[in-house]
């Protein structure tokens, strides 16, 4: 990879995996601990992640548990996850939470399959912008003489393929959650 292209790379790929996380905080009716591991809980008077206070897993299909390793955070955390709005409702036994995970009406398949493409159309904007942002920072070199016009040409056909196969990848993300999303 061209060295002027490392840093480019490195932010689409940045924005790529940034979309991959998006999409599957997005409930598909299947029970997934990223759906919840992000959640903030207000403990020890400050805020954290809810996996940073226990232990998340899917024993079944339809179910998620969490561990919580503090007995005296079960409460904040049963409260952070009724605030999530993900239409969960917990139960607790002791240290162990029970999320089981509803089956999606087809009104709430049809609103994460929008919030969905809402993401993918975000990392296409971040894409575009950070190609804007290199060919800018090429176009002051070309213009202080660090490089020619054949080269600044050149690089931005390269970033251009760069830009064209981070695209690709966004469809297919979406694509996989959106059939994801509509099977039943």
């Amino acid at each position: 990879m061209e060295p002027f292209l490392v840093e480019v790379k490195q932010k689409i790929d940045n924005a790529i995996n940034h979309l991959e996380h998006d999409l599957a905080t997005i409930r598909a009716g299947r029970a997934n601990p990223s759906l919840i591991e992000e959640i903030p809980v207000v403990a020890y008077g400050t805020r954290m992640k809810l996996m940073e206070v226990g232990t998340i897993s899917a024993p079944q299909p339809t179910l998620l548990t969490v561990q919580i390793w503090d007995i005296a955070l079960v409460k904040d955390v049963i409260k952070s996850l009724q605030e999530a709005n993900l239409g969960l409702n917990p139960s607790s036994e002791g240290q162990v939470i029970r999320l089981p995970i509803p089956p999606l009406t087809a009104e709430r398949r049809e609103e994460f399959i929008k919030l969905a493409h809402q993401k993918m159309e975000d990392a296409r904007i971040e894409i575009r912008q950070i190609r804007q942002d290199g060919r800018s920072s090429w176009k002051r070199d070309e213009e202080s003489g660090e490089i020619g016009s054949d080269e600044f040409e050149r690089r931005g056909k390269l970033l251009q393929d760069l830009v064209d196969s981070a695209m690709d990848q966004v469809e297919v993300l979406g694509k996989k959650k959106t059939a994801e999303l509509q099977q039943i």
